[in-house]
């Protein structure tokens, strides 16, 4: 065997040593062949495959595609709003946490939900959250699934609060379910929140060319491809109406461009009731590269809080189906109606809810039984399994997955954060006993949630692991822009803050 593999290069050798030119013709020429048909392949437009497993675009408020708003507002809106914001006909209120010594000021209830206005503090249970303006379509998938009032404060320096007015109006003659919804808006100190005039939104619809969902994803090329090819299609008599407007607008543009003049936000044109990339739209905070103070929003939104339980969540973050109404149900059991009804609450205690992500291009379960099919053909994983192990691996995780689904929320262990749950960060049910998060801790800088966890164990809290309910988060990309700084930033605060804890409580080696 080994003779014939011998002869047979020895001759394979020669033969390509004799034609090598040849050889070398037929393998440029074959390169090249190759080279055209992927360059064809790649540039040839191909019918989509049909959606199967794992081919799924998750889009808040997709569910609302086709959907057109109608006259009536689902919302109450105070201080004059959504048209303007009547300032000295309400109180404006320094944050929860720092209180006079706050560099942010919070208005409360600007929209207040006619749903639960006059619930019972013990009849429901709040879901608390918060975000930014091109965040606000996800309150929409919350409200889907949540069976109790929702508090959202909302981040809105200077022109934000135009940004976020425009898509909260529009939601409120979208959905029914945003009557469910009380808004809070907090800002710094020294970006004081703007609404344009009726004068100032004609003058931007006729000036500016503003963005619409549409052309967010547009690139300048096909931009400009679109111009040009409108240009191409006047006429003697229309080119002269549209030379004289083309220079009215940009007279009109470099007016406002003066200095000291304020930038003005984007109109967003809606093409119906789905977000349809709302999200893109830029905002005051993303251009000024400004850090999101998350905790402030956290404490707003609690702080706003009506019922005697809440759930502090993050706006993202999608509630299994009857995780309100159940807990309800499990604390009247066990505590019993008499001490329910009068406000009791259990002292130091909380109720932890699970945490999921899905993988990219998967929906969002609803329920234990899909979640769990999911989590075992490697679909979805806890959350921040991939980034953070030690943030929200629960203890009992494993015993969580293999115990039956039941239609029920019930306590399956109780914990300490203690060793080596000690870096954990959960999401939980809770009162306004529990520590303010501390809100010199930005968003980016990472570990906003620790400060308060540690400051917990270091009162003893018990953690109830609870089965039966989670909350659910969709895949997404985050940008990492700008976050060395934060972080940096972040670590210089976290450090001051565990020196004050030092002072403030006995050491604990758990």
């Amino acid at each position: 065997m080994s003779r014939c593999l011998r002869i047979f290069g020895a001759y394979s050798f020669r033969l390509t040593r004799k034609h090598s030119t040849i050889f070398l013709g037929i393998f440029f020429t074959l390169s090249v062949t190759i080279i055209l048909q992927l360059y064809a392949y790649r540039h040839h437009e191909h019918p989509h495959p049909p959606r199967s497993v794992g081919d799924f675009n998750y889009s808040p408020g997709a569910f609302l595609r086709g959907r057109q708003p109608g006259n009536l507002s689902y919302c109450l809106f105070n201080y004059g709003l959504p048209n303007r914001l009547k300032w000295g006909k309400f109180k404006v209120l320094p944050s929860p946490e720092t209180g006079s010594r706050s560099n942010y000021r919070v208005i409360y209830n600007a929209i207040q939900s006619i749903l639960y206005l006059n619930v019972s503090h013990v009849d429901a249970v709040t879901y608390v959250t918060q975000a930014t303006p091109e965040f606000l379509y996800h309150v929409v998938e919350i409200a889907k699934f949540w069976d109790g009032p929702i508090s959202l404060a909302v981040y809105t320096p200077k022109y934000d609060l135009d940004i976020a007015m425009q898509i909260l109006n529009h939601l409120c003659h979208c959905y029914p379910l945003m009557a469910k919804v009380s808004v809070h808006f907090f800002y710094p100190k020294r970006a004081v929140p703007k609404l344009r005039s009726l004068k100032e939104i004609r003058m931007s619809l006729t000036t500016v060319s503003t963005p619409t969902l549409e052309t967010f994803n547009l690139s300048t090329t096909e931009l400009l491809r679109r111009k040009l090819e409108n240009y191409h299609n006047l006429n003697n008599n229309t080119r002269a109406q549209y030379i004289q407007k083309a220079r009215k607008n940009k007279i009109e543009r470099m007016t406002m461009k003066i200095a000291g003049t304020r930038p003005q936000p984007p109109t967003i044109k809606f093409e119906d009731c789905s977000s349809s990339g709302s999200e893109n739209v830029e905002t005051y905070r993303k251009a000024k590269l400004m850090t999101y103070p998350i905790n402030v929003g956290r404490n707003v939104a609690r702080n706003a809080s009506t019922t005697n339980y809440f759930l502090v969540s993050d706006i993202e973050l999608v509630p299994s189906i009857g995780l309100a109404k159940n807990f309800l149900k499990m604390i009247r059991k066990l505590m019993g109606d008499e001490k329910r009804d009068s406000g009791c609450v259990f002292p130091k205690t909380v109720f932890v809810v699970p945490l999921f992500e899905v993988e990219r291009g998967e929906q969002i379960p609803h329920t234990k039984r899909k979640l769990i099919q999911m989590i075992f053909t490697n679909r979805a994983t806890y959350f921040h399994q991939h980034i953070c192990p030690h943030c929200q691996r629960f203890p009992g995780l494993q015993t969580w997955l293999v115990r039956p689904a039941r239609n029920v929320l019930e306590p399956m262990l109780i914990a300490k954060r203690e060793y080596p749950y000690h870096r954990w960060e959960p999401l939980y049910f809770g009162t306004n006993k529990e520590p303010w998060y501390s809100e010199s801790l930005s968003w980016e800088g990472l570990q906003d949630k620790m400060t308060q966890m540690l400051e917990m164990c270091l009162q003893r809290y018990r953690m109830v692991v609870l089965d039966g309910g989670f909350l659910s988060h969709a895949a997404v990309t985050r940008s990492k822009k700008h976050r060395i700084r934060a972080e940096q930033m972040n670590l210089v605060n976290y450090r001051k803050i565990i020196q004050w804890l030092k002072k403030k409580y006995d050491d604990r080696q758990e």
